[in-house]
């Protein structure tokens, strides 16, 4: 009974019931109105519709589908925490608490118990509620599982973001600022691991961002996490570290209430100790948030330091007005204080011109290399599949990964990397001050023959690079790993649709023979593409598009381009009599071509009206003085297989369809055959 009556008190617990119940019998009445009620919505309508199990389970979810939920289980658990120690926020109220015959320790214990039944009742009836009412209407696809979760959920968050309010609360004298402060302490950990990693990848040549920003950082923080909880359940180490986290905020929270002078209330922040962790704390994390955003917008390293003073300044005296409550701040010892944190910043960003660890110029041996791994972005090597929900289709999407285990490829992407690397300070610069034109990201992962792995990330040019690219690309390894036809059985293909490109048409191939044809077709033109065809530096647009369905699985197909260079897959089509059925072809659904030079840029800015009424107006593209009409087939055929979408280019065509749409694109000069070249000669 002693024991009982040190940790709480009776009197004060019913005190505290009496005065907010209505906290509870709120939240109550949303859960019941936006849970159960919901239920029952949804079930009566299903006597006019046809309603799909899926949406019965979205409710006992936290996803964008439940807002509202989401945004309730945000909100009532750090209003909780205001409302039940709002005292402290006043001097008054405050020393009339602590006068009372009651330990400190145990008004401590006895609000966070009030607010627990708080946050804990409702879900629990709410639970029971929809249990029952699942049961009783007879509804199929959700089951007891599926509202345990969702109330284990449930009370997890509640208990973590009530006890960070109600520990905040104890550092500050101000209940906006407790309110404020929880919410900023929910979001730190993925918040300042975003700004740190985006700001370190300013200054260190090759650190590989994607791969750390991709690696399931929104999960450091419960806010992020719960909007995902829907699609990836907590895990146990997850409950772990959120029960041990309510806990040491729950005695660290305990300790500073029983230090904490109630002459602070009011306060911004209680204890004078902590005064200096807040105010730079904050000074640093607006410096990285500015420069940061200055970075994005301006793709300038001047405009970043600007970013980084004005955050600072503006962020240091505005603390010091919030600390001090008043505006006399500029002062000759908080200006000393900010001089002092601008040198050391000052200092610490010197440190990052200087490769002064030897981050950017490490490279392992070769003899030291198990598998490489080489892409244009991290996330096949980050991907994890999501644990699929009861409604989830049977196929889950998994990217291949394009890891490289042959010797030869090894070696070709160890020599890329020393050549990135040789060239690293001139491509660091371009890249920190300007995007930088035909660049290529290139993600790489070494897997050590001692089980290390190393990253790197960079953007080059790709012209700079073709050289050491072109093997790379031409390799049989690396077609294989890039393109899915080679991870696919033609016994596995249910059926494959070709549809044409900006035409339509299609083609369905549902035979096993043809099947097996194409795929043979295409894996050979693939094996024999150069570099320069796979890279597509022009945007040269396919004939096709080839959809390639597996049997048995729902909803699971993969795409693959009838480039324009597969010779072997049109030679097929044309000796199964399918050739002209998935592509277009002139004469039969093209009728004429206009081809006009590229204007200049003065030309385009002063006939700029003109301009678009042309493309969309065969009429005027028929008038325009010294435009080239073509019609024979060979002309247009040709014309056809070589226009591209890079408007950097010497000549621009326009090919008329049946349907009098009209479809541009652009030629280049040096490979024009002569009937263009005459025509436009001077």
């Amino acid at each position: 009974m002693k024991l009982k009556t040190s940790f709480i008190n009776t009197g004060i617990l019913l005190n505290d019931l009496k005065r907010f119940t209505w906290i509870g019998a709120g939240y109550l009445l949303l859960l019941l109105s936006i849970v159960p009620l919901k239920v029952f919505m949804l079930y009566s309508r299903a006597q006019e519709r046809q309603i799909d199990t899926t949406a019965y389970l979205r409710i006992f979810q936290f996803d964008p589908y439940n807002p509202i939920q989401v945004m309730i289980l945000i909100i009532v658990p750090v209003m909780t925490g205001l409302l039940l120690f709002r005292y402290l926020m006043d001097g008054r109220a405050a020393d009339a608490a602590h006068a009372l015959p009651v330990r400190r320790e145990t008004l401590y214990n006895t609000h966070v118990a009030t607010g627990i039944i708080f946050l804990f009742v409702p879900p629990v009836l709410t639970a029971l509620v929809s249990w029952a009412l699942v049961a009783g209407l007879g509804i199929e696809g959700v089951n007891g599982a599926n509202i345990l979760t969702w109330l284990s959920n449930s009370l997890l968050i509640n208990l973590l973001f009530f006890i960070c309010s109600v520990a905040v609360g104890m550092v500050t004298g101000m209940t906006t600022m407790q309110g404020v402060l929880s919410y900023i302490l929910l979001l730190l950990p993925s918040g300042l691991s975003v700004l740190l990693l985006h700001n370190l990848n300013q200054y260190i040549y090759g650190f590989a961002y994607d791969y750390y920003f991709s690696s399931k950082i929104e999960y450091l923080s419960p806010l992020t996490r719960l909007t995902d909880i829907s699609r990836n359940p907590f895990q146990s180490g997850e409950i772990a570290i959120y029960l041990g986290v309510s806990i040491v905020l729950y005695f660290a929270g305990r300790s500073l209430y029983l230090r904490r002078n109630t002459e602070t209330a009011g306060s911004a922040i209680t204890f004078g100790a902590l005064r200096p962790v807040f105010k730079y704390s904050v000074t640093f994390c607006f410096m990285l948030l500015l420069g940061s955003y200055f970075n994005a917008a301006q793709k300038s390293m001047a405009w970043t330091y600007f970013g980084y003073f004005i955050g600072s300044l503006l962020a240091y005296f505005l603390i010091e007005i919030l600390l001090n409550k008043s505006l006399q701040v500029f002062q000759k010892r908080q200006i000393r204080g900010y001089g002092i944190y601008a040198l050391a910043m000052v200092l610490l960003l010197g440190l990052f011109h200087f490769d002064w660890t030897g981050y950017e110029s490490r490279l392992p041996e070769i003899s030291e290399i198990k598998s490489i791994y080489m892409d244009s972005s991290f996330f096949p090597l980050n991907y994890q599949p999501d644990v699929p929900a009861a409604q989830d289709v049977d196929y889950v999407y998994t990217p291949v990964k394009a890891i490289f285990t042959d010797q030869d490829n090894i070696a070709r992407i160890h020599a890329l990397h020393r050549q990135i690397i040789a060239n690293g300070p001139d491509h660091k610069e371009s890249s920190l001050s300007k995007s930088m034109k035909n660049a290529e990201r290139i993600c790489l992962s070494y897997e050590l023959e001692n089980g290390k792995r190393i990253y790197r990330q960079y953007e080059i040019p790709i012209p700079d690079y073709a050289g050491s690219l072109k093997p790379i690309y031409e390799s049989r390894e690396y077609k294989e790993l890039h393109n899915h036809i080679f991870s696919v059985s033609p016994a596995e293909v249910d059926f494959i649709d070709i549809t044409g490109y900006e035409a339509n048409k299609s083609l369905r191939l549902i035979d096993r023979e043809s099947i097996a044809q194409a795929f043979t077709a295409l894996q050979g033109d693939i094996y024999n593409e150069t570099y320069e065809e796979i890279v597509n530096t022009n945007s040269r647009p396919p004939w096709a598009h080839v959809s390639i369905h597996i049997k048995n699985v729902n909803n699971r197909s993969f795409s693959q381009d009838w480039k324009k260079s597969y010779a072997n897959f049109a030679q097929w089509l044309k000796d199964t009599g399918n050739y002209e059925k998935a592509r277009l072809v002139p004469g039969v659904d093209i009728t004429c071509a206009f081809i006009d030079r590229v204007p200049t840029k003065n030309e385009e800015d002063s006939a700029m009206p003109q301009s678009k009424t042309r493309r969309l107006d065969i009429a005027s593209l028929e008038e325009k003085p010294g435009i080239l009409k073509i019609t024979g087939l060979e002309q247009l055929e040709w014309c056809l297989s070589q226009y591209h979408r890079n408007s950097e280019a010497d000549y621009e065509v326009f090919f008329v369809l049946n349907s009098g749409e009209v479809i541009s694109g652009f030629l280049d000069e040096a490979s024009a055959p002569a009937f263009i070249r005459e025509r436009f000669t001077p």
